[in-house]
């Protein structure tokens, strides 16, 4: 099923909650994010899914020990699965290994490649075997690295059912390096098929991200800014601003719906008060021919409109009139 051409459809973005490793390994924790993630009104949720050993080198010890102590197993994510879809949720994760990429195509809606792999071939090929929609970050690439992403996707022939993410891999990223300006060239790239993953503190940039075109909004989600020493806890929206964010895209979208193809509904009082039509500018005689000099264009506009002047002037007053008074088309005559 395409889920992301359904948003592009109706012009909202997916907003994602990206719990990634927030859970740090604890299964409850996981379906608590999950529930506050669905209480903040987002499309969607988002984990890492991966086998240390075949994702990290045993050498950075501390480093594996701590992946370990986050790993869930196959069986826990599809339990989360399941659980995300039960609450109308898109379950979204992240496989960070071949094999886990194996268990994930037979349970997410999308798959989401990291920045860390968009150059990781076989991962990418792999993901596109499953016909699953795809989003990529591009975080850590180039613009060329970017088009040559693009190509090898073409060569695939999946670009439809690609969607490509803004990212600044860094964390927390200063404002002064989100450079945010760069989704307007990923739109000429990719036309509407991208989006922004965002690593900034608070919300701002996930809103002008959304300004900007993006389809496709994730967000670090945390129970708790503060739950614990892990660094990605520090620069999530907590539930509460998670809310703010859903809440503000609903209005931004208010504020940026595209209809004027005729005057809107809301202006039609505003449209006659403000707008101006013909009134006599002298007293008039039966019978006067009107020139230019015997009209003046005052508001409100609830006669005869300034586009119509060429039916009024060389006209003829059929009764007399005052200076001041409406010109209705009942009082000409040719």
């Amino acid at each position: 099923m395409n889920f992301l051409n359904k948003f592009k459809r109706i012009k909202k973005p997916l907003i994602i909650a990206e719990i990634g490793n927030n859970h740090e390994g604890n299964f409850n924790n996981a379906l608590k994010l999950i529930d506050a993630a669905k209480k903040s009104g987002v499309d969607a949720v988002k984990f890492q899914t991966f086998k240390t050993d075949l994702y990290y080198s045993k050498h950075d010890k501390e480093r594996v020990k701590r992946l370990k102590k986050f790993e869930l197993s196959f069986e826990q994510f599809s339990k989360l699965a399941k659980y995300s879809k039960k609450k109308n949720l898109l379950f979204i994760s992240t496989p960070l290994d071949l094999k886990s990429l194996d268990h994930l195509k037979k349970i997410v809606d999308i798959i989401k490649i990291s920045s860390g792999d968009n150059n990781f071939h076989d991962l990418i090929k792999n993901s596109v075997k499953s016909n699953k929609e795809l989003i990529i970050s591009t975080g850590l690439t180039s613009l060329k690295e970017i088009v040559d992403l693009k190509k090898f996707i073409q060569d695939l022939n999946f670009i439809k059912k690609t969607y490509f993410l803004h990212c600044v891999a860094n964390y927390p990223v200063d404002p002064k390096n989100a450079n945010l300006n760069f989704i307007l060239k990923l739109k000429k790239i990719f036309k509407d098929n991208i989006g922004y993953s965002d690593h900034t503190i608070g919300i701002d940039a996930c809103l002008i991200s959304f300004s900007l075109g993006s389809l496709i909004i994730e967000k670090h989600f945390t129970l708790d800014k503060s739950f614990s020493n892990f660094r990605d806890h520090a620069i999530s929206a907590d539930p509460k601003d998670m809310s703010e964010l859903v809440k503000k895209i609903q209005i931004y979208r208010k504020l940026m719906n595209n209809k004027k193809e005729k005057y809107l509904s809301c202006e039609s009082k505003e449209r006659t008060l403000f707008r101006r039509s013909y009134y006599f500018n002298k007293n008039l005689l039966k019978n006067t021919i009107i020139r230019s000099n015997d009209i003046i264009p005052l508001r409100p506009g609830n006669g005869i409109k300034l586009n119509k002047k060429h039916l009024i002037i060389n006209k003829k007053t059929v009764k007399n009139v005052k200076k001041g008074s409406i010109i209705k088309f009942s009082d000409l005559k040719n």
